[in-house]
């Protein structure tokens, strides 16, 4: 049995994200942040720290992020 936990996104954020998805092969947001994440894990190219809080900061400016 797997366990799992929550996460929790921005209503705004999660309605930008369905949109974004609508013409794309992903059941649902959360496949789709799934794929994103795997994606990303699995890549070559690693993201900076400099790039990662400038990343941060750009979804804090959004309200994205606290």
């Amino acid at each position: 049995m797997s366990d799992y936990t929550t996460i929790s996104l921005r209503k705004e954020f999660v309605a930008d994200v369905e949109a974004y998805i609508e013409d794309e092969p992903f059941g649902s947001v959360k496949e789709f942040v799934k794929h994103v994440v795997v994606q990303e894990m699995e890549s070559d190219e690693g993201v900076s720290e400099t790039e990662a809080k400038q990343i941060a900061q750009k979804l804090r400016d959004l309200g994205y992020m606290e």
